[in-house]
């Protein structure tokens, strides 16, 4: 009995503490996330080939200026939309990063009562299922994510419903397994969640047979082929997860509808002409704005591999 009560002592003592961390991580990372994925996103094209769409009653202000960086981005992300701007997007990314916890945490325990070895989980095959199962069940909540983060409206916690009217079409709405089928995401999605299964193997590879200096030499070019697999997958998801499935009408807005901002903070690209695959949209988006807008934030990429592939060797050569 005395072993329960201090179990559940340091359960109770502990929430507090987690749920501080919690809210202290996503308070840092969601105004760089949400800069980041407009800056992704911004459709800058070289000509006028390709008509932007407005949202009724946003005047569309903003020059399409392909030279703006990220942390012009964030500059005018505060001009336009102030602090609350850095902030859009924040419960859907709570809702969807505990649903996931919890998803995660049942299928290992599921793992576990299948397979009672505890080298089970780290089995490469249950690696690569794991990803696939994450990067697939977390396709609906980056789609609302990212529309969240880039609408013209004021959305807020108090008007959920309001909201998805907003962010989803009608067609989405009435059947939101249509959000598997926006074209491109889900593929893009996988993909993502494979590499790092890959790469994890090859690491785990090199760490056993190769000293740290030679581990880091042998890695840079798993290195340089991840970046340059990732950031045009990532550059080009943000994109997708914009367009919405099914036949888009102009519904009349309420009149307690979301207010919106006075201005635009990016540039989104017509539905009329919509990105009808992963491979159509990066053949569109290099005609119409060059390849450079696929290396975006390739420097942010480079450093969480960078992070990713020498914190174990750095590991292992402080325990030397």
């Amino acid at each position: 009995m005395h072993d329960i009560i201090v179990a559940l002592l340091f359960i109770l003592l502990g929430i507090p503490v987690d749920l501080l961390s919690f809210c202290f991580l996503f308070g840092i990372t969601i105004p760089f996330a949400g800069v980041l994925v407009r800056y992704r996103a911004n459709y800058t094209p070289k000509a006028a080939a390709v008509r932007l769409d407005d949202e009724p009653g946003v005047p569309s202000t903003l020059t399409s200026d392909a030279s703006l960086s990220y942390f012009g981005m964030m500059k005018r992300v505060y001009h336009i939309e102030g602090l609350g701007g850095f902030y859009k997007g924040l419960v859907p990314s709570i809702v969807s990063t505990v649903a996931m916890v919890g998803i995660t945490i049942s299928v290992i325990h599921a793992i576990f009562q299948i397979m009672p070895n505890n080298d089970g989980p780290l089995d490469p095959l249950w690696s690569f299922a794991r990803s696939v199962l994450v990067a697939l069940l977390l396709v609906p909540a980056e789609i609302i994510i990212n529309r969240a983060i880039t609408t013209s409206h004021k959305l807020t916690i108090f008007h959920a419903r309001k909201a998805l009217h907003l962010l989803l079409s009608p067609a989405e709405r009435a059947q939101p397994l249509r959000l598997y089928l926006a074209p491109g995401v889900a593929f893009a999605s996988l993909l993502q969640g494979l590499v790092f299964p890959a790469l994890s193997v090859l690491r785990q590879v090199a760490e056993h047979s190769l000293p740290p200096g030679a581990f880091l030499g042998g890695a840079l070019p798993f290195m340089l082929l991840a970046v340059g697999i990732l950031t045009p997958l990532k550059v080009m998801t943000a994109r997708l997860t914009l367009q919405r499935r099914g036949p888009e009408t102009l519904e009349p807005l309420a009149s307690d509808a979301p207010s919106v901002y006075a201005e635009r903070v990016m540039h989104f690209r017509t539905e009329e002409a919509p990105y009808t695959s992963l491979l159509d949209c990066g053949r569109k988006m290099v005609a119409e704005e060059g390849w450079s807008v696929l290396a975006r934030t390739w420097w942010l990429t480079a450093l969480g591999m960078a992070r990713w592939f020498g914190t174990p060797a750095l590991l292992r050569w402080i325990e030397r």
